[in-house]
């Protein structure tokens, strides 16, 4: 277990690398640029990471981690419900909304070339045998999408195309609007703004997704 007050100092790094990472990409961010966010001298860094490849390892970790354990028990459900979709996406619309720095970056993870990818793009590494994070994320919604067709929860539907779909729809607002809010005059993370942007996101999986009834 870790000492007393080991855990904030960690933590406000590890948001701070957050925030860089979305902003600059692992090649724009520096160890400094962190130190200079957090407040402490660099070589303070080396008390909790090793490298910035580490720091920027446990960063994309935790942020599919997080959002896995508010889709997992929504899409593991067995038989699948559409419901459990719907649910999905409004439970990821929270997500981001709480977390917009991780919508950006996921967004930029999932736009570059990954397999394989420089490690200036890309540093994070998965052992042997163990499943990317973001992945997990990808096939978690792709055996969902499998089951629910199999089981006519859903129209019969590319899954891989509507994984992509799914995922462009969830984090491309996210992703852009922070820089837009002036544009608008509201904040995107509103109350009002989250609740139409479930009722926008139900409307259209919907439209989309839910089985034609028989005439």
């Amino acid at each position: 277990m870790s000492a007393p007050g080991h855990e904030a100092p960690r933590q406000r790094i590890l948001d701070a690398a957050l925030e860089l990472l979305a902003e600059h990409g692992y090649e724009g961010m520096s160890l400094q640029q962190v130190a200079d966010r957090v407040g402490l001298h660099k070589s303070s860094l080396f008390h909790h990471f090793k490298s910035k490849e580490e720091l920027a390892a446990e960063v994309y970790r935790g942020l599919a981690e997080r959002l896995l354990k508010r889709l997992e028990p929504l899409l593991s459900e067995d038989p699948p419900r559409f419901e459990s979709m719907l649910a999905a996406i409004e439970a990821s619309v929270d997500h981001f909304a709480a977390e917009p720095a991780s919508g950006r970056l996921l967004m930029r993870l999932l736009v570059n070339t990954r397999h394989p990818m420089p490690d200036a793009e890309y540093p994070f590494r998965t052992p042997p045998g163990e499943i990317d994070p973001t992945d997990r994320v990808l096939l978690l919604v792709g055996e969902w999408l499998t089951r629910a067709r199999a089981a006519g929860v859903i129209r019969h539907v590319a899954v891989r195309h509507t994984v992509v779909n799914l995922m462009g729809l969830v984090l491309f607002y996210p992703a852009v609007a922070h820089g837009t809010a002036a544009m608008w005059g509201t904040d995107p993370r509103s109350a009002e703004m989250i609740a139409s942007r479930k009722r926008e996101l139900r409307a259209l999986l919907e439209g989309a997704l839910a089985p034609v009834s028989a005439s």
